[in-house]
């Protein structure tokens, strides 16, 4: 039976390459994101889907209904919810759309038989997820919550992300309790590396005992620089002295890069890792000469996208820095799409 699936904030695909990299039988009926930048990314890619490019809020309900799809995937905007923003949670408009998803799950007669969700991690202590679970125990799902890293999977990328899974096999009920955290940091049968904890066993994905011998070095997901290709990425003498002091730096032999956000190199600090490719760090000299930024293919390829995936070539170098910012996990989503599917 082939899975029907809609892919909500489809961004550039990092869901529908999930169900690929999961070995699952879909047909991905619909994609939705108001991004025209990420949406010409997912048409590239996948050029037989059709893209909705309006918010999903101004969508009438038979367009929904007529999806019957089995799996929803959404991976909503992060910015209501992130550490570094104001956390307004559902008061911030940009959770209206998702909100409206919660809302439409309760009307719908097709209802999907799965939910997968991806988020920031600090989702988990907004007042969208009370909404949500009430919501899902209301129309008869069970579901489960995780907080998972990149690292668990030997990816040396340190991206800690709130997921969601839902099976539709419950008995509907009213719901008015408030859910305590009660997260998931391994995927049952799946093999991850246990997450570092704390003295009091919290579970702390920053700790740097994930410096772990299954955790593959930053030298497997690089490219072969050389010339003009390996000048274009290198960091200008201006930048070093001005801001090389608040850079992540890492070499090819380690095996953590931080998180790669949307401001990658536009902003120096938070926004993920830069490349020493020759020296010690800390005892050699940063240079313009040994010291890189990540190119896009290499933060795609830490992110778990396949060789398979490519950006159109009118797409800018910042324009793709932005987009893989904004994107996920695919090698974790590839995991917890095999669980939900066949072991939940």
């Amino acid at each position: 039976m082939i899975l029907r699936v809609a892919e909500f904030y489809s961004g550039i695909g990092g869901m529908h390459f999930a169900l690929k990299q999961a070995k699952v039988e879909a047909q991905v009926v619909r994609a939705f994101d108001i991004n025209n930048v990420a949406n010409d990314v997912y048409s590239h890619n996948f050029g037989d889907v059709p893209v909705v490019q309006r918010s999903i809020d101004s969508l009438p309900m038979t367009l929904f209904e007529a999806l019957k799809a089995d799996l929803w995937t959404m991976s909503p905007p992060c910015q209501p919810y992130t550490r570094q923003g104001l956390q307004r949670g559902s008061d911030d408009m940009r959770a209206k759309s998702f909100l409206f998803i919660i809302d439409l799950l309760g009307k719908l007669q097709n209802k999907p038989m799965y939910l997968l969700m991806e988020n920031v991690a600090g989702f988990e202590k907004s007042d969208t997820r009370g909404i949500l679970l009430r919501q899902l125990v209301k129309v008869g799902y069970r579901f489960e919550e995780y907080l998972l890293n990149p690292l668990q999977l030997g990816y040396p990328n340190s991206r800690t992300r709130y997921y969601l899974l839902a099976k539709r096999d419950a008995s509907p009920r009213e719901c008015l309790e408030e859910f305590l955290p009660q997260f998931h940091y391994q995927v049952p049968g799946a093999g991850l590396i246990p997450p570092a904890a704390d003295s009091q066993g919290l579970v702390d994905f920053e700790k740097t005992a994930w410096n772990h011998d299954k955790v593959r070095p930053v030298k497997e997901f690089m490219e072969a620089l050389s010339g003009e290709d390996a000048v274009a990425y290198q960091l200008s003498q201006k930048v070093l002295d001005k801001h090389g002091y608040v850079h992540d730096v890492v070499t090819p032999e380690d095996r953590r890069t931080c998180c790669f956000t949307k401001g990658y190199t536009h902003y120096a600090e938070g926004t993920g890792s830069v490349l020493q490719t020759k020296g010690v760090v800390g005892q050699d000299p940063m240079t313009t000469e040994n010291t890189r930024y990540f190119t896009p293919r290499e933060v795609a390829n830490l992110m778990g996208f396949p060789a398979t995936f490519t950006f159109p070539e009118n797409t800018s170098r910042k324009q793709r820095y932005r987009l893989l910012g904004n994107s996920l996990s695919v090698s974790v989503v590839a995991v917890l799409i095999d669980y939900l599917l066949n072991r939940m």
